[in-house]
């Protein structure tokens, strides 16, 4: 009890060595003898649903953190146990004094140790030393795509970790979601792990430790710690300290082969993962970089910049630099009047367009690179820096984009608006069936969308989308046709256009909109809708030639089919096939998945783990095979996000 109390105590993560681990056995016996000890995991809510606001929400928060050193591991496998079960008595009593934490402990939350104080009077239950809480982790917000990448490479770069891994589970055991590894560093270790399967049930060893208590755990020595089940490849591959910590419903790992850390966790800034989510996937950004202070000065300690802007620099340049390798020599005035130190003093979201920055230190640097735009945001311990560039969404992608944001909002156009020269013009527009029907039913040939791509708009000027484009927030109009800031009034009031949202994305803005016709729903505010993964969505169908792509969300107990899209090379496959105009990705909304089955679609969506399914004609799980046989589609890949599953396939032949 003294033994424990001392922890308790402490400032500090809690750390073990041999005599204090041999200490914890003799305590939990005593305990238990005296009906002292209980172990308990705190209750957690949900995570809110996600909705569109004018501006990313800039909301902190705070997190439990704990850690154990490994060297502990001497000790025998029940003196391990038993010194889990006491460090998870304290952290589960300390959580039940503090309020509910919204979801589990995420990327962004788990880096910076607080103190874990004991709840004396909770201390009554009895328990035996190799009991384990049987409660899971909540689920938490999923991590994947350029968003997982982003984070799994600024965790390796703000800790200065060789490799890091997200663990997801899939049916009861802890597996590789993705995995990454700095620029040379040894990278045997992280891809060995991808064939280990950990049980998610219980806690025997630290990965399901972590994602059953939903707590950090460190490992200073991880060639000596008996209930890590790569030991041995940790041996092969010298890795010296690993780090496990809670992270979007699964857990994240992060080590070192380079030197043992001392200080465990790494001392390193929290890494704000729901503003590099945001970044990515609601201001199209090209890159991010988290500014630290240190010494009177901002230093870039971490960076990601997306693939597809990597390779188009490549093209463009010849070489492998990019502005945010170029920004990490930098040192920034903490008390000057650049837009970085600005935005950490004014505490809120910072919009600088390059043109205008007189007071950016790589304003040159930025022309060089072709940044339209700095999105700079406050986060705990810095500022994140998003750049937006000139790069346009194009292609197929952009007719997915547009026709799947109709689908998925209820809207009866969207449109793209990109600037040029100062003036704004439409690039793409996409206006649904049941739309142009209701107008040739009233004699129109032409819809709002189709007389909007004769306008152009100043982008200078106080129309919504220049607005929209200039401030970087989406925006809602209730009644377009009576709003004197939209420039379309008469064009709105001729075709019955109701309510609009325009939204900033990569290379513009997205407008979408209803009518007052029973073919859309009614808005009275800015409708909730889905993020669609563009990056991903353009690795699909212009990187690897796929002939749809389908967006699942779940709706009451079954995922459902929100938005879709198939090439029109497809379709006229199959129109000059069966003759009809329905598709694979088409014919799926008549699917409803449920939500607890054992499906690609309901496993990704719980795990946070993509899939790629070889044969869809004959791979069950997949709950189409048939569908899959009619409409020639044989390798399918299944992409969990934030809001629902992403399912990509190619058409290879037509039985």
């Amino acid at each position: 009890p003294e033994l424990c109390a001392q922890m308790a105590a402490q400032q500090q993560p809690l750390r073990l060595d041999r005599s204090s681990a041999a200490l914890g056995v003799a305590a939990v016996g005593g305990m238990l003898a005296q009906g002292l000890l209980f172990t308990t995991v705190p209750g957690s809510s949900g995570v809110r649903p996600t909705t569109v606001h004018p501006q990313p929400s800039l909301r902190g928060s705070g997190s439990i953190n704990t850690a154990s050193d490994s060297r502990s591991a001497t000790a025998s496998v029940s003196a391990v146990t038993a010194v889990t079960a006491i460090s998870g008595a304290l952290i589960a009593a300390a959580a039940s004094s503090r309020p509910a934490r919204k979801g589990s402990a995420s990327f962004s939350k788990l880096l910076r140790p607080t103190a874990v104080r004991p709840n004396a009077a909770a201390l009554r239950a009895t328990v035996t030393a190799d009991t384990q809480p049987a409660v899971s982790m909540p689920a938490g917000v999923r991590l994947s795509g350029t968003a997982l990448a982003a984070a799994l490479k600024m965790q390796c770069d703000a800790s200065g970790a060789d490799y890091a891994i997200y663990w997801v589970n899939v049916d009861g055991q802890l597996v590789v979601g993705r995995h990454f590894t700095a620029a040379g560093k040894d990278d045997g270790f992280a891809k060995a792990s991808v064939s280990i399967k950990v049980p998610s049930d219980g806690c025997t060893g630290p990965e399901s430790t972590v994602y059953h208590l939903g707590q950090p755990i460190c490992i200073q020595d991880a060639c000596a710690y008996d209930l890590l089940k790569r030991k041995d490849l940790a041996v092969k591959h010298g890795v010296k300290s690993i780090c496990f910590a809670p992270c979007g419903g699964g857990v994240l790992e992060y080590g070192t082969s380079s030197a043992a850390w001392i200080e465990t966790p790494p001392s390193c800034p929290i890494m704000p993962k729901d503003e590099i989510r945001t970044a990515f996937e609601d201001l199209g950004a090209s890159y991010v970089i988290f500014w630290q202070p240190l010494d009177g000065q901002y230093c870039a300690v971490a960076d990601y910049a997306s693939e597809a802007w990597v390779k188009e620099l490549r093209a463009s340049r010849g070489d492998d630099k990019t502005f945010n390798s170029e920004s990490r020599g930098i040192k920034l005035n903490a008390n000057g009047n650049g837009p970085v130190s600005e935005t950490a003093n004014l505490g809120i979201s910072v919009r600088v367009p390059i043109s205008e920055a007189l007071t950016l230190k790589r304003k040159d640097l930025a022309q060089e690179y072709g940044l339209k735009s700095l999105h700079l945001i406050p986060v705990e311990g810095g500022v994140l820096e998003c750049g937006i560039t000139d790069q346009k969404i194009k292609g197929l992608t952009l007719n997915a984009a547009l026709k799947m944001r109709c689908d998925s909002a209820g809207a009866c156009y969207a449109i793209y608006w990109t600037e040029t020269d100062g003036m704004f013009s439409v690039s793409g527009a996409y206006v649904t069936p049941d739309r142009r029907r209701a107008l040739r039913a009233k004699g129109l040939t032409t819809d709002f969308a189709d007389a909007s791509k004769y306008l152009t708009i100043s982008a200078e000027g106080d129309a919504v989308v220049s607005t929209c484009a200039r401030h970087g927030m989406p925006t809602f109009v209730a009644d377009a046709p009576s709003t004197s800031t939209f420039c379309r009034q008469a064009l709105a009031a001729e075709y019955g256009i109701e309510s609009i949202v325009c939204k900033p994305v990569k290379g513009g803005v997205l407008e979408f909109g209803t009518s007052k016709g029973p073919e859309t729903p009614t808005w009275t505010e800015m409708p909730p809708c889905p993020d669609l993964p563009k990056d991903e969505m353009k690795k699909a169908l212009e990187d690897m030639g796929s002939a749809y792509v389908i967006f699942w969300q779940l709706r009451g107990d079954h995922y459902e089919v929100t938005a879709d899209f198939a090439t029109p090379d497809h379709e006229r496959t199959i129109r000059d096939r069966y003759g009809e105009e329905d598709s694979f990705a088409s014919v799926s909304r008549m699917f409803a998945l449920p939500a607890d089955g054992d499906g690609y679609i309901a496993s990704a969506a719980r795990s946070g783990k993509e899939f790629l399914v070889e044969d869809a004609m004959q791979d069950a799980k997949l709950g189409r095979q048939q569908l899959a046989q009619k409409f020639g589609i044989r390798q399918v890949h299944i992409v969990p996000c934030k809001d629902g599953v992403l399912e990509y396939g190619k058409a290879t032949e037509i039985v």
